[in-house]
């Protein structure tokens, strides 16, 4: 009896142990967040003040001057618009070309495939100016449309890269059960493959948009005032003549990362579902 209890206090210490560690690292990792987010509550003389307050009355007038600026929200607009399209059109491309790697092997596609990926290796400083150039000579410099086919340049061979191993995964037998039911194999993929590999198709989107609305590098080069980007805008934060807006820059930066936070959470769930929706019975 005394060796079951003792091994139950074990048990119990061990889970202790572990709960404790979690919970540091995780406080670690949202320290930098919950501080951005108490300068962004705070009045300029509290911001500066010394020793730093740890307990005031948050306010909300950095987010509502941010909010008021007519370019904070079109650069909002803007942002909104080149990451869904970024998005969109790196799927629209890049599952079916993931499907046609996976299920339609040819002579060279191991080097095409090899290619894509040495394309999503290559520092975006690399290729900005060659882009720079060729945008300007198509004519469409300083619009969204340059920065979402900058943007697709790179998320696309990340989605072929992980549609591929989803297709390849799935059995080759569900397609052919289909064909045999009469479907096309258009049909096939669009009502049976395509529904299976919906976690693969969640988690390239998460990637592609992460990756889209962070950017700053091509944002900064491939727009002007009117096509700005968010990233672009709160660099502005950052100088002039009274210095660092910390209020304006902390607040923006928060309303920057809270879109990304509730897709990730949408998206997290609808992962949760596609996995479970998309095994294979027997």
């Amino acid at each position: 009896m005394a060796i079951v209890t003792g091994s139950r206090r074990t048990r119990k210490l061990e889970a202790a142990l572990v709960y404790l560690a979690l919970a540091l690292l995780a406080a670690a990792f949202l320290f930098p967040l919950l501080w951005v987010l108490g300068l962004s509550l705070k009045t300029r003389p509290q911001i500066f003040s010394n020793p730093p307050l740890y307990l005031w009355w948050p306010t909300l007038e950095h987010y509502l001057d941010v909010l008021s600026r007519a370019d904070f929200l079109r650069a909002f607009l803007n942002t909104l618009i080149v990451s869904a399209s970024a998005v969109l059109l790196s799927l629209g491309v890049g599952v079916p070309a993931a499907y046609a790697f996976a299920r339609f092997p040819f002579r060279g596609s191991a080097f095409l495939f090899f290619g894509l990926l040495v394309m999503r290796m290559l520092p975006p400083i690399a290729v900005l100016v060659p882009m720079y150039v060729l945008f300007t000579r198509l004519g469409l410099a300083t619009t969204r449309l340059s920065v979402v086919l900058a943007y697709t340049t790179f998320s696309l061979p990340l989605v072929v890269w992980i549609m591929r191993g989803f297709f390849e995964d799935l059995p080759k037998e569900l397609e052919e059960s289909a064909w045999i039911d009469g479907a096309t194999r258009t049909a096939a993929f669009w009502r049976v493959v395509l529904p299976l590999a919906r976690p693969g198709m969640v988690a390239s989107s998460i990637l592609c948009l992460q990756l889209a609305w962070n950017d700053f590098l091509f944002a900064a080069v491939l727009t002007n005032n009117a096509t700005q980007t968010l990233p672009v805008l709160m660099a502005g934060f950052s100088g002039g003549d009274s210095g660092v807006d910390w209020g304006a820059m902390t607040a923006s930066g928060m309303l920057v990362i809270l879109p990304v936070i509730v897709f990730s959470f949408m998206a997290q769930r609808h992962l949760v579902a596609g996995l479970s929706s998309g095994s294979v019975k027997g």
